[in-house]
């Protein structure tokens, strides 16, 4: 499943860069999501693995190493935001928007599943 979902958010990052482009007629904007996008991939595998890591080694120093690794997503996040901020308002839009591809992937893999409840082809 979550193989599936980093697959969707890969496919969806460059069909929405494109069309991001299309509507707006500026490149950089793209770019602009496709780093928040590739951000928020990134932390959503940091995570993951880290969360496989918590549940092999012992809790305490587990749940540490996972705060530290949010804290540092966060920090990044944010290090990421601040010179997207001083661009314009649009630019902090379509940051936000690139953060915003994992949950988009989980309502793509959501329809799809509704899809195949619907059509009968996942009995």
């Amino acid at each position: 499943m979550i193989k599936r979902l980093l697959k969707i958010s890969i496919y969806i990052q460059p069909v929405i860069a494109g069309i991001i482009y299309i509507c707006t007629w500026n490149i950089f904007y793209s770019i602009i999501y496709l780093t928040g996008g590739i951000l928020s991939v990134s932390g959503f595998v940091l995570l993951i693995k880290m969360i496989d890591r918590i549940l092999q080694i012992d809790k305490k120093r587990g749940q540490g190493m996972y705060f530290a690794a949010s804290a540092l997503k966060f920090i990044v996040i944010a290090a990421v935001f601040y010179p997207v901020s001083r661009v314009s308002e649009a630019a902090v839009l379509f940051y936000i928007f690139g953060l915003s591809v994992i949950p988009l992937s989980i309502f793509v893999e959501g329809g799809y599943q509704l899809y195949r409840s619907f059509s009968n082809a996942g009995t």
